[in-house]
């Protein structure tokens, strides 16, 4: 990695892409089908400043070496995480969806949200997290705060922002121990297809 920011341009960066188009969102001040829109944007600038800065496919996280290692740990998070989400929904009978519209948008919307997220959540925000601040438990509180925000945008908020705070405790907690984009995608887009496929997320016709 080459080309470092300073701090403030770091602080900058985090507002713009994490910050901004959640609060642009949930304000009104931006339609919610902008969502898209907002999302390509953010990928452009990630990408632009990935290029700038000469990021290596290891400092992205995009690497094999800890494969071995890293499985269990991603295997019991999300077999966790699946049973949680089964639990909550026995307990608060989160409404039905059609499954037909989730078929679809699973493989058109879920999946590759659920990839861009693990890129600017974790590959990209815990780096630039861990130039402003030397401890490890910082970066994961805003790592994890940074990522709440952005479901503040979804319904079943008194459900789904602890849900969220605490997967992203603990994505931040694996993604810290053993960097790797791939698995932690996949346990992402895992988990948030049982999430919607449990009414935890609307999906609009």
């Amino acid at each position: 990695m080459t080309n470092l920011p300073s701090k403030r341009l770091i602080l900058v960066q985090i507002f713009i892409i994490f910050v901004l188009p959640v609060f642009l969102l949930y304000f009104h001040i931006l339609p919610i089908n902008w969502r898209f829109i907002l999302l390509a944007i953010n990928s452009l600038l990630i990408y632009g400043i990935i290029r700038r800065e000469e990021w290596s496919f290891l400092e992205m996280g995009i690497r094999y070496d800890n494969f071995k290692k890293a499985i269990p740990f991603y295997l019991s998070f999300v077999v966790l995480g699946i049973i949680v989400l089964f639990l909550i929904d026995h307990k608060f009978n989160m409404p039905d969806i059609d499954t037909k519209i989730f078929f679809i948008k699973t493989w058109a919307f879920f999946i590759p949200v659920s990839l861009f997220q693990e890129f600017a959540f974790r590959s990209f925000l815990i780096p630039r997290l861990k130039k402003l601040y030397d401890n490890n438990y910082v970066v994961i509180l805003f790592n994890a705060i940074l990522f709440t925000l952005l479901h503040i945008i979804f319904p079943n908020l008194g459900i789904g922002l602890p849900i969220a705070f605490v997967s992203g405790i603990l994505f931040a907690w694996l993604y810290l121990k053993y960097p790797n984009l791939i698995l932690i995608s996949l346990a992402h887009s895992i988990l948030n297809i049982v999430a919607v496929l449990l009414g935890f997320f609307t999906i609009v016709k």
